[in-house]
This record gives C-alpha cells, structure tokens and sequence, in this order.
C-alpha cells in the first residue's frame, strides 16, 4: 500500500504540481486540517486530532469545524463525536500495543499519528508532502518525534521518501543518506554497492511514473 502524507510546509507544493498533470500514483492519500477544504485535491482520509469540541474551534476557528460536520470523508480524529458523522477515533491503544510503546509516546504532532497509523496498516511506502519541520524556531521535539517515526517506519521495512527543502531528506532521501550520511567511513563505499536492490528499484521506477523528479523544487 502506498500512502501519501501531506502536511503544510513548501514541499506540498511538489503533490499540488505533479497533480495537475499526472495520474494520482497512491493508494491512499491523507491530509490534515485544513486540507479537507484544499480544491483540487482529493484525500481519503482527513486527520484532525485536536479535540473537535474542546480545542480544533479555538485554535484553527468555528467555520472549519462546522464545515467538517458535512465532511463525506472520514476524519482520524482523538474522540470521535456524533455531530461529526464521518469523525473516527483514533486506534492509539491498539498503536500503543503494536508498538510496544507506553501510551502516546513520542506522539508531538498530527504528522506522526499518520505515520504510526500507515505503518499500522501494513503500508508499504509513505511519501511526505509538506512534512518539512525547516523553521530556527520550531519545537525541537516535533523534529524529533516525526524522525523517530521515519525510524520506526525503515525499522520495518518501509520506505520512507520526503523531498527538496524538508529537513528530514537528509535520511529519507536515498542520495543524501547514503552518500552522505555514512558517518566513521574513511573512503564512502559507493551507493551501488550498499543499497537493497529493491528500494532503489521502487524508486526509480516512482521516478519514472512521475515523469522524473526535478531535484531543485
């Protein structure tokens, strides 16, 4: 299963764009917040995990929750309540359990409940729009957190892609981790030599399918 994750930094714009002229390559595609109103996108699954009655109205406003009460789509949300049909509970005890984690741990943003949740799921690759964390500013345990959940992700097995301008390229992005991210070495082996057959193939051939990935976007 293929999954896309798309979150609000700049590198969403490299979804946004490929859509426009290319076939949507994913079995699942997941938003948040906002998103759920975005034109011109078409998610599965809109992920809103601050309470919808006790917080979402305060931080991002009534308007979005009264629209999410007619959302046709589901909504992974931390309580689900009847005024929003589609809403569903998030499964963090289940996750939890799966993980061998103590409840909720490590869990510093929306972004790292869909990771944990397509991993759950049996996804094979999760491609990150958006999820970039680059701002001085940011809270380091957000940075961390999601990094801890990529981890956990290639732990299993799962390739994990995010692009151009996401901190998070530096190890989920086959050229930067591996030419550069081979720490102790005196003389770098070569890519070739190191990489599994199979993840490099997936990527050339997601490459492919897109048409070829502009490096500098």
């Amino acid at each position: 299963m293929r999954v896309a994750i798309l979150a609000n930094g700049e590198t969403v714009s490299n979804y946004m764009n490929r859509l426009s002229h290319l076939p949507r390559n994913y079995d699942q595609v997941w938003g948040l917040n906002q998103q759920a109103t975005w034109q011109g996108i078409d998610i599965d699954r809109c992920f809103v995990m601050d309470d919808l009655k006790l917080r979402m109205p305060f931080y991002a406003g009534y308007d979005l929750c009264e629209f999410l009460k007619t959302y046709p789509k589901r909504i992974i949300t931390s309580t689900a309540y009847p005024e929003w049909p589609t809403s569903e509970a998030f499964p963090i005890v289940e996750i939890a359990k799966y993980f061998g984690l103590p409840l909720g741990i490590a869990m510093y943003s929306t972004v790292d409940y869909m990771i944990a949740l397509a991993i759950f799921e049996g996804a094979t690759s999760i491609d990150l729009f958006g999820v970039d964390m680059v701002e001085e500013d940011g809270p380091y345990e957000m940075r961390a957190a999601t990094a801890q959940w990529i981890g956990a992700a290639h732990a299993r097995g799962v390739l994990v892609r995010s692009f151009v301008g996401s901190w998070f390229q530096f190890f989920t992005n086959p050229g930067q981790a591996l030419e550069r991210g081979l720490y102790g070495y005196v003389k770098r082996p070569r890519i070739e030599d190191l990489v599994d057959p199979d993840y490099y193939k997936e990527w050339i051939e997601l490459r492919e399918s897109y048409g070829g990935f502009d490096e500098s976007s």
